[in-house]
This record gives C-alpha cells, sequence and structure tokens, in this order.
C-alpha cells in the first residue's frame, strides 16, 4: 500500500496543501501527526469542528490518519482518526502529558487503539503514550499488525522519541511507525525524527530533526 508519512510544522494545519500531494501521487494512505489540524493546544481554544474535517476528507478517495482535538457532550479529547469511504473509528490518548497542560484541555481516553482497516489491524499510540509499556502490551495482545504512533514530541527529549520507538517494535514483536511534528510553537520546540520501524527494532527511515518531509513507504 503505498503510504505517506507526513512530518509537518507543528504551526501548519493546512492538511489539504499535504492531501493535495497525496492526491497527485495516487497515494492509497496518509498518515498526519498528532493534532496536525490544530497545533497543540496548552489552554481550552476553539478549534474546527469534527464534521467540518471530515467534509474536508470526503474530497479525497484515500485512507486518511490524523490528529485532531474532538470536542463531544462529555468532553475534548486528543484524538487520532482513521477514516475511509465515509466510515470513521477513532482513539481517545488515554496517557495525557501534564508539563504540556493537556489534563487541563482534554479528558483522557480509556480504550486502547486499534483500527480495523483492509491493510490490517492497526494500532495507535498517542505521544506521552509511548512511555507506557503496559498500553503497548494491551495492543500486542489485539494481535495488531503495526503501530503508528503520531506525536508532538518536544526536540529537546527526541533521543527519548528514538529509543523507545524502537523498544516497542521489539516489544511487540510488530513494526512502529512514528509520525512527529517540527517547529516552535512558541512553548516548545519539536523534533522531528518521523521513523520507520521493523519489528527487531531495526530503524528503515528516519526524517530529519528540524524540516518539513514527506517520508513514502510501501506497508
Amino acid at each position: 500500500m503505498k503510504t505517506l508519512l507526513i512530518q509537518k510544522d507543528i504551526n501548519n494545519t493546512n492538511i489539504e496543501h499535504f492531501l493535495d500531494i497525496a492526491r497527485q501521487k495516487k497515494t492509497e494512505l496518509i498518515c498526519f501527526g498528532e493534532l496536525s489540524t490544530s497545533g497543540c493546544m496548552y489552554t481550552a481554544r476553539e478549534v474546527p469542528a469534527f464534521e467540518s474535517i471530515l467534509k474536508i476528507l470526503d474530497n479525497y478517495d484515500m485512507r486518511v490518519m490524523l490528529g485532531l482535538p474532538r470536542v463531544t457532550e462529555s468532553g475534548t479529547y486528543n484524538s487520532y482518526l482513521y477514516y475511509y469511504q465515509g466510515e470513521s473509528q477513532i482513539y481517545n490518548k488515554i496517557n495525557l502529558f501534564p508539563p504540556m497542560n493537556e489534563p487541563t484541555v482534554y479528558r483522557a481516553g480509556t480504550i486502547p487503539g486499534v483500527f480495523k482497516t483492509d491493510f490490517g489491524r492497526i494500532g495507535v499510540a498517542i505521544c506521552y503514550d509511548i512511555r507506557f509499556p503496559t498500553l503497548f502490551d494491551d495492543l500486542r495482545k489485539e494481535h495488531v499488525d503495526r503501530i503508528f504512533v503520531p506525536a508532538a514530541f518536544p526536540r529537546v527529549r527526541i533521543d527519548d522519541w528514538k529509543r523507545i520507538l524502537a523498544e516497542r517494535a521489539t516489544q511487540t514483536g510488530v513494526p512502529v511507525i512514528g509520525i512527529n511534528a517540527v517547529g516552535d510553537d512558541g512553548e516548545n520546540e519539536f523534533g522531528g525524527s518521523t521513523s520507520v520501524i521493523d519489528a527487531d527494532g531495526k530503524v528503515i527511515r528516519q526524517a530529519g530533526e528540524t524540516e518539513e518531509e514527506i517520508i513514502e513507504v510501501e506497508l
């Protein structure tokens, strides 16, 4: 499956630009990082309606995974969406990161992320989730075929990102794909290093730490 991994600047919320590129490339799956439609939210603020995001995606005949803040009657969630041909699957981030004020902005999810797709069972964990090995034990028990980790991971700790992604691949015995942001939003500088790691923990592809990049892979 022809797949594009989108490492974009945290301040760049124009997903349609990348969707247009993906369409030109006849992409089958495009994957964005954490909170790709909004950037990080350190305080509560108005965000694009979930339905408006779906309306954009309906213009593209491809599978899309992206992170977004999702407002519901029970609160706002840091969510990751799988969308294809009008059908949605959603994971709500379980482990919220206090130093970036997430617990005051979002409600925590409770159910591990597993998307059932036509290219396998996909596990999902968001950013700070990677520091919780029991969550990955849960994904392994769900017999996922690969795990995606969208993130907004600060550059100051980017060596942890690289190391832990490889550890989670060897822990679960499945490939891990980490999609991170770059740029500085005034609160944090983000460290990129979007990565494709095989089930043995070997890095197959890895982006740089500072620039927007599009990685094309076959999954």
